[in-house]
């Protein structure tokens, strides 16, 4: 069934994409309160006990998703929303919440490859390139892949990095890849265990991939709930729990799987996930003091419950290895 939501087509569907049970609606008249696409938008949850996936419903079409991707982050290195005393604020109040959390900090900004031979990297929706260019000065051989064109011709021009323009499965390669990232990709994906399944392809054997996605079940969603910044109507289609996430990519062929959650993206969803007395009509709106203050504050409280729940964490964090020939399934 299709419609048609601020001129943009949509499709709906009531059934779990990854266990095809029912769900009931969650979430209603949600808007983008971030970057301004049009619309009201909903969000279903399985309802199955052992499944909780939480997806947009109705979604945009495919042939219709630039749409909402008009005014998004990855058409400039810069933060539009901050600028001068707003920005140094933000950076001391943030490196003082994270005290205790500097060893993973260091790990997460470089995508936890710490311990992995350097070889040719490729970033599955890399945006701006911002990551890419910190790990080409790493040592790594880096490649990118978008399907917005700006972002892909901005990363081209300004940082000199290799590109493929258009979606994954349209890829080909003349050699696999040693390491493929896709940080806070799946989630935008109309179709994930095929995002998921193309990775395998790519990937050399006792290749790896790392996967970083907003957690449906971190402490921020149960906090904030309907504005938790993690959902991010219209463009968060799918939102995975750190046991479904693990479920999907087994399905699509990887069998030696590390999978954790990390509150250090606690600030940032702070700091973005508006107070419910704002309403939603109120538009996108530029970051205020206060908004850095509330970021500070959640990014303790989450740290506290972390210690408590170590699957509280915003982020999911999946590391997956291709099967190498001749390497039995473990």
């Amino acid at each position: 069934m299709t419609q048609n939501t601020s001129s943009i087509a949509t499709e709906t569907n009531a059934t779990c994409y990854l266990c095809n049970e029912s769900s009931v609606i969650i979430y209603q008249n949600c808007m983008d309160r971030l970057f301004g696409a049009p619309g009201k938008w909903s969000f279903r949850k399985c309802t199955a006990i052992n499944c909780g996936h939480i997806w947009l419903d109705p979604r945009p079409v495919v042939n219709d998703i630039g749409k909402i991707y008009q005014t998004y982050y990855t058409h400039t290195a810069e933060d539009l929303h901050l600028t001068g005393w707003l920005k140094f604020l933000r950076t001391v109040l943030h490196k003082i919440s994270i005290l205790g959390l500097f060893q993973e900090r260091k790990r997460y900004k470089r995508m936890y490859l710490d311990d992995s031979k350097l070889g040719k990297l490729l970033e599955v929706g890399c945006g701006n390139g911002k990551r890419l260019s910190r790990l080409r000065k790493l040592g790594w051989k880096v490649t990118g892949q978008e399907i917005d064109p700006v972002a892909s011709e901005w990363v081209t021009q300004n940082l000199g990095i290799a590109m493929h323009l258009g979606p994954l499965e349209n890829m080909i390669v003349s050699e696999q890849y040693d390491v493929i990232l896709m940080s806070h990709v799946i989630e935008h994906v109309h179709d994930p265990l095929a995002i998921l399944s193309t990775c395998y392809r790519l990937l050399k054997p006792d290749g790896i991939l790392i996967l970083l996605t907003p957690n449906a079940h971190s402490c921020g969603h149960r906090k904030f709930a309907a504005r938790w910044r993690g959902l991010e109507p219209p463009r968060h289609l799918h939102l995975f729990t750190p046991n479904n996430l693990r479920q999907i990519i087994q399905k699509a062929g990887f069998k030696r799987i590390q999978s954790w959650t990390t509150p250090i993206g606690a600030f940032a969803i702070g700091q973005n996930s508006f107070e419910l007395t704002n309403g939603f009509e109120s538009p996108p709106r530029f970051v205020t003091y206060r908004d850095i203050v509330r970021g500070f504050w959640f990014q303790l409280f989450a740290r506290m419950m972390y210690i408590a729940d170590k699957q509280s964490g915003e982020e999911c964090v999946v590391i997956a290895r291709k099967q190498g020939i001749g390497v039995e399934s473990s």
